[in-house]
């Protein structure tokens, strides 16, 4: 009898160049602990597989609502209404779509069904000093499960890297660390009540864990959404370099500009997004200017 561990995953993304050193494989886990304005995987947000429904491929033929026991689809008007607090995320609908235009975001898996994914791509990480990366959502929202994944990993010369929120409970850490060679966590906003109106969450105990994990000896590199308007200013820019000074752990930052990839996600969830200005180039370079002015120490691979 398998007892293996499960937990339930959106993606698997080979030959990853952003997620970390060296090409990359990267699994992203379903849930997470923040509501973040921005971003760009609302699919994690929710912990259960999803409905996710491509209004432009609909030809509203009407068999999904035939199919359907829940009454989750209705047409109306000619347009295609989705009820998904009537969902069971049985996923009839998506099998009978012949226009592919119900899909399912998330599936449940092990980790040894993930690792042998991976391993496909070893030559890569072997030439690239790459790996695998566990993303989300957060990863450690899902925290045996993602321990498995590193543990086996590791057992198969596998180079793992945890991209997180940093606000899980510190034990959680401390349970995947043995396994784990980079921590990515991602840095958002440096004043604590627009911290709590924008992700939904107070930033302290990600200040308290970062603080741990140094001290743990964790490599950390801060990963910094920066969104225009929302935090691209001078006091939010001064605390991610005195952070890079301050702990001898941090590596380095590494800014990421705020793109509208997760909007169109939002919108086949049923979920409504804000949709922020995206960056120009100059806009970006200037801000990496104002951290590395401030004495920030700025993450490469390479160092």
């Amino acid at each position: 009898m398998n007892n293996e561990q499960t937990g339930i995953i959106f993606g698997i993304q080979h030959f990853s160049i952003d997620d970390g050193p060296g090409i990359r494989t990267t699994v992203f886990l379903k849930g997470c602990n923040m509501s973040c304005k921005w971003c760009h995987n609302p699919e994690s947000f929710s912990p259960d597989i999803e409905l996710m429904f491509w209004e432009n491929r609909c030809t509203k033929c009407g068999i999904c609502e035939t199919v359907c026991a829940f009454g989750v689809h209705r047409f109306i008007n000619g347009k295609h209404m989705i009820d998904r607090s009537r969902c069971i995320r049985c996923g009839d609908c998506v099998k009978a779509c012949p226009a592919e235009a119900l899909t399912q975001s998330g599936w449940e898996t092990t980790p040894s069904t993930v690792i042998e994914d991976a391993k496909r791509d070893m030559r890569y990480y072997r030439e690239s000093s790459g790996g695998m990366t566990l993303s989300g959502g957060e990863p450690m929202c899902q925290p045996d499960f993602a321990v498995g994944i590193a543990k086996l990993a590791q057992e198969a010369g596998i180079s793992i890297a945890i991209e997180t929120n940093g606000r899980v409970p510190f034990g959680a850490y401390t349970a995947i660390l043995p396994y784990t060679d980079l921590l990515l966590i991602d840095y958002k906003i440096t004043d604590p009540k627009r911290h709590i109106d924008l992700t939904g969450t107070s930033n302290k105990a990600i200040h308290d864990n970062i603080k741990k994990l140094d001290k743990a000896g964790a490599n950390i590199v801060l990963r910094c959404p920066v969104i225009p308007g929302v935090n691209d200013n001078e006091a939010h820019f001064k605390a991610i370099a005195e952070l890079t000074q301050k702990y001898g752990h941090i590596l380095g930052f590494e800014l990421m500009p705020y793109h509208k990839f997760g909007t169109a996600k939002a919108d086949r969830l049923g979920i409504e997004m804000p949709v922020y200005r995206e960056p120009e180039a100059e806009e970006t370079a200037a801000w990496r200017e104002t951290i590395l002015r401030f004495g920030g120490v700025e993450w490469s691979e390479l160092s």
